[in-house]
């Protein structure tokens, strides 16, 4: 690599580092993360491929629906339905290797918008406007922490559920949890 390049990468990799670290310095109050899950991200300084580019993942709610999103240009026409809940962590906006593609999806009967990694959606409505919410680390990195999908409401058919995005491994108590386990791994 010649010392341009090098450089480059250097500094894009600083200035990535300074984005996550400046995140970390405003203190956010990340949505279901406890102080062990805060410990374990500030345990390790963070590692950042290349090609990522932080944006945060964002959780709303509308009605009885939580769905997590990444934030919409400002001064845009577009805005997400609900009221913001707050953010969950930082996804990147681009792949990056050994990233997987988190997917925005619609339950067929439109009351449960969810994130898979499953292009198909596991069998329900890819979202129109955007299909894909951003990119995770498939396998834990330094700084990173496990997201988990997690849904409340009734496990049989007929009943409502709600599917949701959290770092919390005890899907933040709620009422009915089933985990559906770890889709990735965020930075804090």
């Amino acid at each position: 690599m010649n010392s341009r390049k090098k450089l480059f990468a250097t500094s894009a990799l600083g200035v990535a580092l300074c984005v996550a670290g400046s995140a970390g310095a405003q203190e956010l109050d990340y949505l279901g993360a406890t102080p062990q899950v805060l410990s374990e991200a500030k345990a390790q300084p963070a590692s950042l491929p290349v090609g990522v580019q932080l944006v945060e993942l964002e959780r709303w709610f509308y009605r009885d629906d939580t769905y997590s999103v990444r934030p919409l240009p400002s001064g845009g026409s577009q805005i997400h339905p609900g009221s913001r809940q707050g953010v969950l962590g930082f996804i990147s906006y681009y792949p990056f290797e050994g990233s997987q593609t988190l997917y925005s999806c619609n339950t067929n009967d439109y009351r449960d918008r969810f994130t898979s990694l499953d292009p198909n959606c596991e069998g329900h409505i890819k979202m129109g406007a955007a299909p894909i919410t951003g990119y995770v680390a498939s396998t834990q990195l330094a700084g990173t922490v496990p997201l988990y999908r997690c849904m409340r409401g009734g496990l049989k058919p007929g009943n409502w559920a709600d599917h949701f995005d959290t770092t919390n491994a005890n899907c933040e108590n709620v009422k009915n949890p089933a985990n559906d386990g770890i889709i990735g791994y965020i930075w804090l």
